[in-house]
């Protein structure tokens, strides 16, 4: 964990992400200029963002619109109250946002259990993937 500059991240990633989500998949991103460095894990910010835009991926097949965003938000802002997050600090928020047809209800009771995947077996990739039982 180091200090990181989250929309350099973001941004670095642009490229390598419009090749992965294809060409029928539109990127969209918007960076705050007005956001603080942040303590993280670089390579773990890229990989969610690449599970992320294959997630959305799959979920149109048929192209849409794939929109990350990065924000700044202080105690009083009503997202981080709703989320039990109002201690007082500054945030960064990086928000990942698809126009995919969504999670059923049962599915998104579910997003959080570590093997959990709507995936069939050996087709998972990131994070819930089974791996396949080819040996």
């Amino acid at each position: 964990m180091k200090a990181v500059d989250l929309n350099d991240i973001v941004m670095q990633m642009k490229a390598m992400l419009t090749r992965m989500i294809g060409e029928d998949i539109i990127l969209e991103v918007r960076t705050s200029p007005a956001i603080r460095n942040i303590r993280a894990d670089k390579g773990q910010i890229e990989q969610a963002l690449m599970n992320l835009a294959v997630n959305a991926r799959d979920a149109m097949p048929a192209g849409g619109r794939l929109l990350i965003e990065t924000s700044a938000a202080g105690p009083d802002d009503a997202f981080l109250r709703s989320q039990g997050a109002a201690e007082p600090s500054a945030y960064v928020i990086l928000s990942v946002t698809d126009s995919g047809a969504g999670m059923s209800p049962e599915v998104r009771e579910r997003i959080f259990e570590p093997f959990f995947t709507t995936k069939e077996l050996g087709q998972g990739r990131g994070w819930g993937s089974r791996p396949s039982m080819a040996s």
